[in-house]
């Protein structure tokens, strides 16, 4: 077995739920597009999951092809999920995002409708966020993945998903820091007045705990 820069090897043989977790990632990747690594991956799927107590909904913005909502829905229980994406690319991108560009990360609705047409009590919101949310102000989250990489649609959606975040319930962002420079500077902006402290967790990602 070979290290690479930036990995940890993790011996799985005495925890069989994470060895089961990995699986499940390796089969993600053979069924479809999914730009994460194993440890980004467990940050979503470890959380969705220790939320379950918590009361609310599951929310991702930023869906591309399914690969994380996939991972969301094998934990999710009964909670909903509201998944939110333009299905046409990235948005035009703004002075703060060096590295995108707009109509990048484009995934057609169908096909990710039909990877998880087996889940039960997933909807697709399909539109620029958050004008894509119109008619949901009421609900409430336990889990919320943003994973929408410019600092315009970071920001809305934390301005969105903030207040609507139950206490404990968690927000990752998968673009914090070093891919994505506006996603990061969207969440410490916003995120400037408020009680939670930034959990930098591995890859890009950071988490809030709503307190």
């Amino acid at each position: 077995m070979l290290a690479h820069k930036d990995m940890a090897l993790v011996p799985l043989g005495d925890l069989p739920h994470r060895s089961g977790a990995y699986r499940l990632f390796r089969d993600v990747r053979e069924r479809t597009a999914m730009l994460l690594t194993d440890t980004e991956a467990w940050g979503i799927y470890a959380s969705a999951k220790r939320t379950a107590r918590v009361p609310g909904d599951i929310a991702e913005l930023g869906v591309f092809r399914g690969g994380s909502a996939r991972l969301i829905c094998e934990v999710k229980g009964d909670r909903a999920l509201h998944l939110f994406d333009t299905f046409a690319g990235l948005p035009s991108s703004g002075d703060s995002d060096t590295r995108f560009q707009g109509g990048s990360f484009a995934s057609s609705l169908d096909p990710v409708r039909s990877y998880l047409n087996h889940f039960p009590n997933v909807h697709f919101h399909v539109g620029l966020f958050p004008a894509s949310a119109a008619g949901l102000d009421d609900l409430r989250f336990s889990f919320v993945h943003l994973d929408a990489d410019l600092y315009a649609s970071t920001l809305a959606g934390i301005q969105w998903f903030y207040p609507r975040l139950n206490r404990g319930g968690i927000l990752i962002s998968h673009d914090y820091y070093g891919s994505a420079d506006g996603a990061g500077k969207a969440l410490h902006e916003y995120l400037a007045d408020k009680p939670e402290c930034f959990l930098e967790l591995s890859g890009t990602q950071v988490a809030i705990v709503k307190l």
